[in-house]
């Protein structure tokens, strides 16, 4: 018996050993293992990809143990003698690929789990959240498969639209596809989400010198005294045969896979690896960042956690699912002002694209449920914000702001003092230009008299532009004082951009205004001859 090892390991099948491998190899080791088991060969016959009752008959038997620190003999399954992240992994990935691991399994597993009173947090859980959507699709079974009278039914209507509109047939190829055979093959894998992936045909037979390297990586990797990470993905990349050309093909709803389909697109993520990648993101970055943000501080702290660099390369899926995590949407909005003082001192800076994220994750639900000003702090993280990253706040936020039904009053008053005070020259020509992009109304006027009130120079090409939609929008606003303002705003403060066809177009168009709004705008028209 090897004294610093786990021995039972040498005992298990290959696939088993590789998938352990992988799920210890490090904190991305459950996208490493979902990558594996998408490459594994089944055995002989119809049945699962991957050998599950083997593994988890393996991994719940019970091996003696010295436990506590008077080291009494005890019994233990084998889960519980793995290292934490090779456990925390191993859940992670029973959550994403759950559908294809048969029940008894999962119970077994979930019961071993519950024989130690002293679990990892992480794991714990992770393995509540199992047992809920377990007992989930237990109560809600999904639908089963449709019979073969209804799939010729819907191939015969399809066939039929397809028909009628050559256009369509693209989207409807299914319908020409070849029937699927009714026996079932453990060579096509069904992941959550309604993702097929084919499995390589590929043998997990390795050589024996890789077969030593697999040895001795498994002799570190479970090292059971450190129970330390240690390793990389590449490390267990090594282990795993090459992928095949044709790793994966997106199905047909009925099950049938047309030709056109047949590979994935070169680099393509499925849901399933995405959803994997951002749960390793959050369970490395997200606790330390929670705990960072929520801490006690009596002065405010101008430095920025070197934890938050982390935001400058992480993508937007996993940006996401750390505002989520950090529940930023709905933190308290002293701690939503600590944030936002942070972001004001990173460098570099965001991508437009992660500051366009962080705009919705930030302020989107907060703005929109306004119905009374908004509070001295949501102003101060509103303002620091807008400061470095306008732009994609004006994509995101005044966008809304805009396109949202009703009187908005709140908003709009939002929207005009951070056009005053904040936003800068560009951020306030780009207002102007969305607010052109839909219906003129009076909720709106207000912020084209802020936008106005700044006195930047706009393009000729925004200006022509003002000045038609104002022609145009002239009829509903005949007895409007705010357009009058307006209109006397453009020919006043922006006189040396009036040409003698915009004054022309405006005459023409107050000519149906309110008598007294009539004669005070001809005058200044006049008057800017």
């Amino acid at each position: 018996m090897e004294p610093h090892g786990l021995p039972w390991l040498q005992g298990l099948d290959k696939p088993s050993r590789l998938l352990l491998h992988a799920l210890a190899s490090s904190s991305c080791g459950t996208l490493a293992a979902l990558r594996l088991l998408q490459r594994v060969q089944p055995g002989e016959g119809p049945g699962p990809v991957f050998p599950w009752q083997t593994f988890t008959t393996a991994l719940c038997a019970e091996e003696p143990v010295l436990d506590g620190p008077e080291g009494a003999l005890a019994l233990k399954p084998r889960l519980l003698l793995l290292p934490v992240v090779c456990q925390r992994n191993l859940f992670s990935l029973l959550l994403v690929v759950q559908a294809l691991v048969p029940g008894g399994c999962l119970d077994l597993l979930l019961q071993a789990l519950e024989q130690d009173s002293h679990v990892d947090p992480w794991v714990q859980a992770l393995g509540n959240l199992l047992q809920q959507e377990a007992r989930a699709a237990r109560c809600c079974p999904p639908p089963g498969p449709l019979s073969s009278t209804c799939q010729q039914q819907l191939r015969c209507l399809g066939q039929r639209i397809a028909r009628s509109n050559p256009e369509g047939r693209r989207k409807l190829n299914w319908c020409f596809s070849k029937q699927p055979s009714g026996t079932g093959d453990g060579a096509d894998s069904v992941l959550p989400g309604g993702k097929h992936k084919e499995v390589s045909e590929e043998s997990l037979e390795l050589d024996e010198e890789r077969e030593g390297k697999g040895m001795l990586l498994e002799e570190v990797v479970f090292d059971y005294p450190g129970m330390q990470e240690v390793g990389d993905v590449a490390g267990m990349e090594e282990e795993m045969p090459e992928e095949s050309s044709g790793d994966g093909s997106a199905q047909s709803p009925d099950g049938a896979a047309p030709q056109s389909s047949q590979q994935e697109a070169p680099g393509k993520v499925s849901q399933a690896e995405l959803a994997v990648e951002v749960q390793s993101f959050l369970q490395v970055h997200g606790p330390r960042l929670k705990m960072l943000l929520q801490k006690e501080s009596s002065h405010p702290d101008l430095s920025i956690p070197p934890e938050l660099h982390i935001l400058i390369s992480c993508s937007p899926a996993q940006l996401e699912g750390l505002c989520s995590f950090l529940q930023l949407s709905t933190c308290p909005e002293h701690l939503l002002v600590r944030f936002c003082s942070w972001l004001l001192v990173l460098s570099p800076e965001l991508s437009y694209t992660s500051a366009a994220t962080l705009a919705q994750q930030l302020f989107l639900r907060r703005v929109l449920s306004l119905t009374q000003p908004p509070s001295r702090h949501l102003m101060a993280a509103l303002t620091s914000f807008c400061s470095k990253y306008s732009q994609p706040f004006c994509r995101v936020l005044v966008a809304a702001v805009l396109q949202e039904p009703g009187e908005g009053a709140e908003q709009t008053k939002l929207v005009c003092e951070l056009v005053e005070e904040c936003l800068e020259p560009d951020a306030v020509r780009l207002v102007l230009s969305q607010v052109l992009e839909v219906p003129l109304s009076e909720k709106l006027l207000p912020i084209v008299q802020a936008v106005l009130g700044r006195q930047e120079l706009l393009p000729p090409e925004l200006f022509d532009l003002l000045v038609l939609t104002l022609c145009r929008r002239a009829p509903a606003f005949s007895t409007s004082l705010s357009y009058a303002r307006l209109v006397m705003a453009v020919l006043t403060t922006y006189r040396s951009q009036v040409t003698p066809s915009h004054r022309s177009a405006l005459a023409a168009a107050l000519d149906r205004s309110d008598a007294a709004l009539r004669r005070s705008l001809q005058a200044v028209l006049e008057g800017a001859r």
